[in-house]
């Protein structure tokens, strides 16, 4: 399953903020796609802000795909026009590098 699959599936799945932040850690340290890490580091940093500042609910679960944040819904929208692509995650880092197949 690719990277961007990964990230749809786990921000529909509700967690706490704590958990959505390790999931999206783990699927940051498999990928290979440096939009997808840039964008998973916002998100991460932004969801760390909001966790710090908040007094209560740290322990209540939430799903992302329903946030307001806009690193958030960056990251959801940029791994929905992945998938939508029907490509592979290495063609998509290929291509934005470049390479085009042979016709």
């Amino acid at each position: 399953m690719s990277s961007y699959r990964k990230v749809l599936e786990s921000t529909k799945e509700a967690k706490t903020i704590a958990s959505h932040i390790t999931a999206l850690g783990k699927i940051r340290a498999k990928t290979e796609d440096d939009v997808l890490l840039g964008k998973i580091d916002k998100a991460i940093r932004s969801l760390q802000g909001a966790h710090a500042k908040a007094t209560k609910g740290k322990s209540t679960p939430t799903c992302l795909d329903k946030a307001t944040d806009q690193a958030v819904k960056d990251l959801i929208e940029h791994c929905k026009r992945a998938v939508s692509s029907d490509k592979p995650e290495w063609q998509i880092i290929a291509e934005r590098n470049g390479w085009a197949p042979k016709t």
